[in-house]
């Protein structure tokens, strides 16, 4: 994950455990006229990561990374103010499945914004 120039840290930037049956749900707010970046790591073995935007009062799926080939980072821009629920699990495709029953390892989300 590098830092974009001209971008700063977000504070709701994360780091935690996950495990392949493990779903984390993110709750952030994003300020208007503001592009971000979301960027995600994980161990080696757990790749890749898949995340999902979700309109946290209506349940919509606004994006799915999937379709995009399990990318890891985004570049998106809000006019308004906003809520997010981000959905982050990994698939961990890299090694035999046998080999990843109770692994954990690391998961890393990196917010970075700049101003319109």
């Amino acid at each position: 994950m590098d830092i974009e120039k001209g971008y700063k840290i977000y504070s709701q930037s994360k780091g935690t455990l996950i495990g392949l049956q493990d779903t984390i749900e993110l709750n952030v707010v994003f300020y208007g006229q503001k592009e971000y970046i979301f960027s995600f790591c994980t161990d080696k073995n757990l790749y890749p990561v898949h995340f999902k935007l979700v309109d946290p009062e209506t349940g919509e799926l606004l994006y799915d990374n999937s379709g995009d080939r399990y990318l890891e980072s985004l570049s998106i821009g809000f006019d308004v103010t906003r809520s997010l629920t981000i959905q982050v699990n990994v698939l961990g495709e890299v090694t035999a499945r046998d080999d990843l029953d109770g692994y954990l390892g690391c998961l890393g989300v990196l917010f970075q914004y700049k101003n319109y």
